[in-house]
């Protein structure tokens, strides 16, 4: 079966308009040629795409169902003719990038912000996965720069080190151990747990953590985010550990109190490529902007994190 575009278009034409018409006054078409094009596209389709009543046209629940599908893929084309046209006139194309939702909410809103107001012409998409499909996203080349925790093993992958940043210990404002100088496994232990869900980076952690310790965690409730896990914890459901890109959307929350566990544990961040595949010049100050501000957030939770101690 071969589809024509043109007929595509004539039919999202005919269902918005409502008469042959009028669909082709829209595309600038003549009313024997849209009607020829529908026509054509039934044809093609093997079923009834419209029914007349009053004089107008209306379509049928297969012919609704198929310009559904239709409108996806013709705004699938007009993304294919814009890259292409980007190309052609050397336009610089939107930067793909890939990351957690933790990452991207705790940190590359900042990145892009700074680097944005320094690059007008710059564009973006940003999608939001799950650690373990970020790797196969990245290997598949559908997305230009990816940012996830180490490690990553995938011969697909071009990896480097991006940052390293401590685990931080995340309570209630008013808790009894928020007045402690150091918080580690042993009194978190003691505590009902607010976890992300089994598997996640932070999660393997905690667990390897308790399991090095001989403790099982008390796991009050679980939850997909870190960022949902903070926001719980402010609520007084219990402690969690967490990264300082999300500890530092809480730094000015009294309800949340943010100590580094003891002793210190580091999470290592990778910046992710497809394999042989070279940035960009734009892509490459991108990610050395998204490695400066990694480290101006964690040195502000650091920071922050001290202070407390200090006025303890």
């Amino acid at each position: 079966m071969s589809l024509n575009p043109k007929a595509l278009v004539a039919l999202g034409a005919v269902i918005t308009e409502g008469t042959v018409t009028a669909a082709a006054q829209r595309i600038h078409r003549t009313q024997p040629v849209v009607s020829r094009l529908i026509a054509q596209l039934e044809s093609a389709v093997g079923f009834a795409l419209f029914r007349r009543e009053g004089g107008r046209l209306l379509p049928t629940a297969e012919g609704l169902s198929f310009y559904r599908e239709s409108e996806r893929a013709l705004s699938a084309l007009a993304e294919i003719e814009s890259a292409a046209r980007n190309i052609r006139e050397r336009r610089d194309l939107p930067l793909r990038i890939l990351a957690q939702a933790h990452v991207a909410h705790g940190l590359l809103h900042l990145a892009l912000g700074s680097f944005c107001a320094r690059n007008p012409s710059f564009r973006f998409s940003i999608e939001i996965r799950q650690r373990e499909y970020i790797s196969h996203w990245i290997a598949n080349r559908q997305f230009d720069v990816g940012f996830a925790p180490q490690p990553v093993n995938d011969p697909r992958v071009d990896a480097e080190l991006l940052v390293k940043v401590p685990v931080c210990v995340v309570l209630p404002g008013r808790h009894p151990l928020a007045r402690k100088r150091r918080i580690g496994i042993a009194e978190i232990g003691k505590e009902p747990v607010i976890a992300t869900r089994p598997g996640s980076p932070m999660r393997t952690r905690l667990d390897a953590l308790f399991a090095a310790a001989g403790m099982s965690p008390v796991v009050r409730g679980e939850t997909a985010t870190s960022l949902s896990a903070c926001q719980l914890v402010g609520q007084g459901a219990g402690v969690t550990i967490c990264d300082p890109f999300i500890c530092n959307l809480f730094i000015e929350d009294p309800t949340i109190c943010i100590h580094l566990l003891h002793p210190r544990m580091d999470i290592e961040y990778s910046v992710l490529r497809p394999s042989g595949q070279v940035p960009s010049p734009t892509a490459q100050q991108f990610i050395e902007g998204v490695r400066q501000t990694a480290r101006e957030v964690a040195e502000a939770v650091v920071r922050h994190a001290a202070g407390r101690r200090r006025s303890r």
